[in-house]
This record gives structure tokens, sequence and C-alpha cells, in this order.
């Protein structure tokens, strides 16, 4: 007994098969957390490409900026055409919503090709084109948000579902730190060359060719699978995929407890169609707590203001003091690494040993005190970043590399591991894509809105930031339970539970990690064993006194 890489695993692993760390797993995480990259890359390096002069001049926008400028004439490049550009992949990712139902191989493939697609219609220097590009890779984008965690989520083992699922936005964090630094390679360049922008936006189409490619060979989901009815093949998905036969006690458990959910989601009602989705989300009580805490969670999740620093990380470091250029995109790509390195201490050691509750709580509390810190520099001390950066800036250089820390170690993972992880088999795909169509939502919103927010409010900018997410730590603390070790069919008796009574119940005994009729099935299962082998055992005995 036992396997795998300790580093990768909770302590639970040293009670599971060897067997189920296989090279299948590994290759279907690799296969899926590419989506990450497109995600990463697209948030990275538009900010930056933006800025480039180059860019401007192939679009005609430094033209047309002009032409366009506001009465305040603060930016030689209209507002408006850059909160298009930035939006219109925000704008479209909720489409995804009415056009994804269930978490399919296929699926994954025709996104990949899509995002292929549009990334490469990026690399044209026509504006109409270039806005298609970014609606369709946008489209793929905001699919793939859904589709990856729960694919991950669903296929993995428990004792290392939280490293396997979080693995896709490991991915999103190195993209992001590799676009950032990107873009401060680029930006040393002539500023002339076309090549400058194009291979900032070209790099993205790597990764989504992986990803397209290397799914052809992956399974599909014995979870999904089985929702549908195909249990036999399921259960042969789930045996490949777990490298050991239908016979094993831990094939028979995880295959028992996903049939013992679909079963008891069929006695409810017949049928997936979204109506009958979505009257099980608002009428079944564990239902709509796990919907109202999935959802919340991703409020919160993007009221830290994250998304502010990803889009605007230049403009912010010059708030506080950094002078603007190459500098203040070196400052951005540092930014860049301490979010990396963090989310990988996070993936490796921490999400399956430590759990998701405490280093959320502590990471939400972390960010939100860097933005109180910004907020009240900007306020009292009015830095400018023409001259040196002052030491009060240098603090606040720190203070955001702190947020970026806390940033990895808790909001930046925790709410797509929780969407993948507490939605029944029936309902996951249609609530996965409200998570995300909130989420989208939500990040299209504060980028457009943080421009304008900087300008009117300044400082009090960051001071709603840290408001919002000393609240987000209120809920965290009282709404938010420990998911590691948990099976994703036992939170239907988690979820029981009042919402507001989870702190409770927040940390699992070793009762509470599996579904508890499958775990009453198996004791009584084993009872009759029991029971049959004494009596055996009996009529040996009066047999044998018999003979004699």
């Amino acid at each position: 007994m036992g396997g795998g890489t300790s580093i990768w695993a909770s302590p639970e692993w040293r009670s599971d098969p060897r067997e189920i760390f296989n090279g299948k797993i590994y290759y279907l995480t690799a296969s899926v957390a590419f989506a990450g990259c497109a995600y990463g890359f697209d948030q990275g390096n538009i900010g930056g490409v933006l800025t480039l002069k180059s860019f401007r001049h192939a679009f005609g926008l430094d033209a047309m900026s002009k032409e366009d400028a506001d009465h305040r004439g603060e930016k030689p490049m209209s507002e408006l055409m850059r909160h298009w550009l930035l939006g219109v992949l925000l704008e479209h990712c909720w489409l995804h919503l009415a056009l994804t139902s269930s978490v399919e191989k296929k699926s994954m493939i025709m996104y990949g090709l899509l995002f292929i697609i549009g990334a490469a219609m990026q690399e044209i220097a026509d504006l109409g084109v270039f806005y298609a590009g970014r609606l369709i890779a946008g489209l793929a984008i905001g699919a793939t948000s859904m589709l990856a965690p729960q694919y991950l989520g669903e296929n993995s083992p428990k004792s290392v579902r939280g490293s396997l699922t979080t693995s896709y936005n490991l991915c999103i964090v190195l993209s992001l730190c590799l676009a950032f630094w990107v873009n401060y390679g680029i930006s040393l360049w002539p500023s002339s060359s076309d090549l400058q922008w194009k291979l900032a936006l070209a790099i993205q189409i790597i990764p989504g060719g992986c990803m397209f490619l290397m799914m052809f060979f992956v399974i599909d989901t014995p979870r999904g699978l089985i929702s549908r009815g195909k249990r036999e093949l399921g259960l042969k998905n789930l045996c490949e995929l777990r490298n050991l036969p239908a016979e094993h006690p831990y094939v028979h458990q995880e295959f028992s407890e996903i049939c013992a959910q679909v079963d008891a989601e069929q006695e409810l009602s017949k049928g997936t169609n979204y109506w009958i989705v979505m009257k099980e989300i608002f009428t079944v009580r564990s239902n709509t707590r796990r919907f109202f805490l999935a959802t919340t969670l991703f409020v919160f999740h993007k009221f830290t203001g994250t998304d502010s620093l990803n889009y605007f990380a230049p403009e912010i470091f010059q708030m506080i003091g950094v002078k603007a250029g190459s500098l203040s995109l070196l400052t951005t790509g540092v930014y860049g690494l301490v979010k990396l390195a963090t989310i990988i201490v996070y993936v490796t050691v921490i999400v399956d040993r430590v759990g998701r509750r405490k280093p959320l709580l502590i990471g939400a509390a972390l960010q939100a005190t860097a933005m109180l810190y910004i907020a009240l520099y900007v306020k009292f001390a009015q830095p400018d970043s023409t001259g040196g950066t002052p030491a009060g800036g240098i603090v606040g250089i720190i203070w955001i590399y702190i947020y970026a820390f806390g940033w990895s170690f808790g909001h930046s993972v925790a709410p797509y591991i929780t969407a993948a992880e507490i939605f029944p088999a029936r309902i996951r795909s249609f609530s996965m894509s409200c998570c995300f169509f909130i989420n989208w939502i939500v990040d299209y919103g504060i980028t457009k809105a943080t421009p304008i927010m900087m300008t009117k409010l300044g400082w009090g900018t960051f001071l709603l930031y840290a408001i919002l997410t000393y609240i987000g730590c209120v809920f965290i603390f009282f709404c938010f339970p420990e998911f590691k070790g948990r099976s994703i069919e036992s939170m239907d008796d988690l979820f029981q539970n009042s919402i507001w009574t989870m702190w409770r119940h927040a940390y699992p005994t070793e009762e509470d990690k599996v579904r508890h009729d499958v775990q009453d099935q198996a004791v009584q299962m084993a009872k009759d064993e029991e029971a049959g082998l004494d009596k055996k055992d009996n009529e040996a005995t009066v047999v044998h006194k018999e003979s004699r």
C-alpha cells in the first residue's frame, strides 16, 4: 500500500493503493490544466501590449486616440478604446453558460480549437479582425474555465484532488508570470517593430495547441458517464484511470458512492434539462446551500481587487511612486514571480496537507491588509512617480508582493476547487457554469470600472477593496468548511447542515469523509460476511463432532 509522491498528496495517500498514482492521471491533469495557460496569458499580456507604440501604430490607435481624447486629456490613447480591447474578451465569456451543459472530452477539444483560431486572428493588424479574435478566444476561455476544474475534480483521487485540481490555477499563474516578463522583455525592443506585439500575443497559441492535441488521448470522465446512465463504460473508465480491477475495494467504494448519489438524484426527479436542474438547485435545501456558498465565494474572490492588479499593475505601481516605463513593468514582473512561487508551494504542499479553509482565511486577511496600506499611503503621502521611489513606496511594493502571497494561498484557487468539489453530478455542470458566469461578469465590471475608479476615487479604490475583502473573511470563517479528504459524494451529508453553522462542522472526522449510506452498506456487508463465516464455522464444528 502507499504510493505516489508525498509532496503532492495529503497524509491519506499512505493508505491508498499505489496503482492509483499512475501516468494516466498525471497525463490527464497536464492535458486539461493547459487550459489555464490561455486565461493567464490573456490577463498578463494584453494590458502591457496596449501600451506599446508599435501596437497602437499598427492598428491606427495613435491617430484615433487624438480624435477621441476626452476633455481631461489625461492619456494619449482613448480610454474607451482601451476598455473595449480589454473587455471584449470578458464581455463574451458568459456565452459558455448557454453552450456548455456537461463536461466531456469533445467539449474540451472543440473549445481548444476555438481558442487557437481566436488567438491566431489577433495576429492580424486589422481592428475588426482583432475584435473578432478576442471574442472567439474569450468564448473558449470562458468555457474551459468551467470545464477544466470540473474535469480535474471529477477524475482525481480524493487524497490528491486538491493538488490536481489546482494545477489549472498553477498554469494560470505560470502563464501570467511569463506574460509579465515577456512584456518587460519586448518593451526593451525597438518600438517600430510589429514583431514586438505579435510575439507577445502569439505565445498563447503554444499551450492552446498542446491542450487541443493532448485531449484526443484523454478518456471521458467516469462520473459524467455514470450520471448519463452509461454505468458499464463509466466503471471501465474508472478502472482504467485508477489502474485497478473492478473488484478492488478502492474502485468498489468509489463506484458505489457515485452510483448512490446518482440513484438519490434520480429518486427526486427524472431527466436533466435546464428546468429540472434549476428546480433541484432552488428547491432542494442542500443544493441551494452549495450554490449560495460557491457563487458568493466567487464574488468575494473578485472583490479582492486582483483583476485590477493583473490588468493595471504598471499604473498601480506608478500610483505608489514607481517610475513609468520599463521600471514599472519590471516591478510587475517580480509581482508575477511572487505569485508563481507561492502557488507552487500551495499546490504541492499546502492544499492537500493543510487544506483549503485555513490558507484561505490567512491569505484573504493578508490581501485586505495590503490594500488598506496602499489606500492610506496614497491618501496621505500622495507619491509622485516622476522621481525616485520614496521609502513609503518601497514598503507599498512589499505590501503588494504580500498581497500576491496571500492571493496565491487563498482566493486564487479556493473558489475553483469548491465549485469542482461540492455539487452533485446532475447539477454540477450547470452550477459551475453559473459560478463562472458570475466570475466573468464581475471580472468584466471591475476591468471597466478600475481606470475610472483610480481617476475619480484614487486611494478610495484600494480602501473599497480592503473593506470588501475583510467582509469576505467573516463570511469564510462562518460559512466555508474544509473539503480536504472528503469524497465528492459525501458533500451530500455535509450540506444537510445550515450554511451559517458550517464553522461548527468545518473539519471532517473519518466517518464524514465517506458518504454515510455507502459507509452503512459497507458495515452491513462486513457484518453479514462475519455472520456467514461464523455460521460456516459452526456448521463445520457440528459436522466434525458427528463424524467422531
